[in-house]
């Protein structure tokens, strides 16, 4: 378990401004979540700017607070959509990804719906593959994937092998940006977790 609840703000003004809906949503997923064995991680909960949606976000990276990558959702009326989130602005990508979660429901059944895609990706292998040119990275590239057993980093969350995290053209070799070939490095961020009353073999 993590040495601190489940989806917390780090606002406190963040759970003041929380609707009646909101409230029982953010509620039953911490209650959810408390259930989990999957392999702990940074999260939290958050309401942007214009107030429009809440947010509830997992790091499963190994920067700072744990992302990036960092997977997340909208909670906005009687829907919720999840995917990986831009770590700044809380953005999910267009298109979605193979990670993408859509429904809609009560507040509590969306809340039920979160809480089991949450750990169905905690328990996921995550790999970071990078290409450097001259001493220097210049593409990053999150893969994510279920089988433990995995060491190539599996499928690609994105479901389109030619979309990066991080592309710097400056730093890149020529015509490297539709074909980069095998990755230079590739970082295991998070290993793989078997489901409870399953064995993983390696």
């Amino acid at each position: 378990m993590p040495t601190e609840p489940w989806f917390m703000s780090d606002d406190p003004e963040t759970e003041l401004e929380l609707g009646p809906e909101e409230r029982l949503f953010t509620t039953v997923l911490r209650e959810r979540a408390t259930a989990w064995t999957a392999p702990p991680a940074v999260s939290r909960v958050a309401k942007p700017e214009d107030d429009s949606l809440l947010v509830a976000c997992v790091g499963l990276g190994d920067g700072p607070d744990g992302w990036p990558p960092l997977v997340g959702l909208h909670l906005t009326g009687s829907t919720v959509r999840g995917d990986l989130l831009n770590e700044h602005f809380y953005w999910l990508p267009e298109p979605r990804t193979g990670l993408a979660l859509d429904a809609t429901g009560t507040p509590r059944e969306l809340a039920a719906l979160a809480a089991d895609w949450f750990e169905r990706v905690l328990r996921m292998r995550v790999v970071r593959q990078e290409w450097h040119h001259r001493g220097r990275c210049y593409a990053t590239r999150t893969l994510f994937s279920n089988d433990a057993r995995d060491t190539r980093g599996a499928h690609d969350a994105r479901g389109a092998h030619d979309v990066f995290d991080r592309y710097v053209d400056g730093l890149a070799p020529p015509r490297r940006r539709t074909d980069p070939g095998r990755p230079d490095r590739v970082v295991v961020l998070r290993d793989a977790a078997p489901e409870v009353g399953t064995s993983a073999s390696y």
